[in-house]
């Protein structure tokens, strides 16, 4: 049998904490080495106990989520976060990347299957973003593809299957092309947007690209 993911949670609300323990409890192949209730402890939880996945709220006390992110992606690179929020705004996915994230979800837009779908997107080295946030940033790529010096429509495809949060392997099966080819149609897409991860090609697009 494969070893289930391992999941901790950081929200400074208890009953949050408790709806995501029961949501992920109750999935297969997942369990919850810990909690926390602040930015700080959610740092040292998850350099004590080395979770695969960290579900982390945005805000929190002494010491908030964009905090504590940003310190897990530098000192335990492996644990992959995903933030966990009620903020739909594209500022917050913003910071949320810059710190680190890989995944961004909103509270009451996601189900079980949902959730598991992220987390084990993140733990595989992918990158997930909130459905809800998905129509308002695939109309930028959209605008931003009719601009030759940005994207192509095939990048604005490929594009639209990473915010999905497809991998190179299951695009090319899908488009009919090479998994190499996807490889260099994302690398485009990486320099036209001035980004780096799967996740930026995701969040950065509701805003266009990043300034030298």
């Amino acid at each position: 049998m494969e070893k289930p993911l391992r999941v901790l949670i950081a929200d400074d609300s208890f009953v949050v904490r408790g709806g995501l323990r029961n949501f992920v409890q109750a999935l297969d192949g997942f369990e919850v080495v810990g909690e926390a209730a602040s930015g700080k402890e959610a740092v040292t939880l998850t350099q004590e106990r080395r979770p695969d996945v960290v579900l982390m709220d945005l805000r929190m006390r002494d010491g908030d989520g964009i905090m504590a992110t940003r310190e897990i992606a530098r000192s335990v690179p492996e644990a992959r976060t995903v933030v966990v929020t009620w903020s739909d705004e594209p500022e917050h996915v913003r910071e949320a990347v810059a710190a680190g994230a890989k995944g961004y979800l909103v509270h009451g837009r996601f189900g079980a299957d949902q959730l598991a779908q992220a987390l084990r997107t993140v733990a595989d080295g992918g990158a997930i973003i909130a459905p809800s946030l998905a129509t308002e940033i695939i109309a930028e790529a959209k605008r931003a593809a009719s601009d030759p010096s940005r994207l192509t429509p095939r990048e604005l495809e490929i594009l639209t299957l990473v915010q999905r949060g497809r991998t190179n392997r299951e695009i090319g099966a899908e488009l009919g092309i090479e998994e190499k080819t996807v490889k260099n149609h994302i690398n485009s897409i990486y320099s036209k947007l001035n980004i780096s991860s799967r996740f930026e090609a995701m969040a950065s697009a509701s805003s266009g690209p990043k300034r030298s």
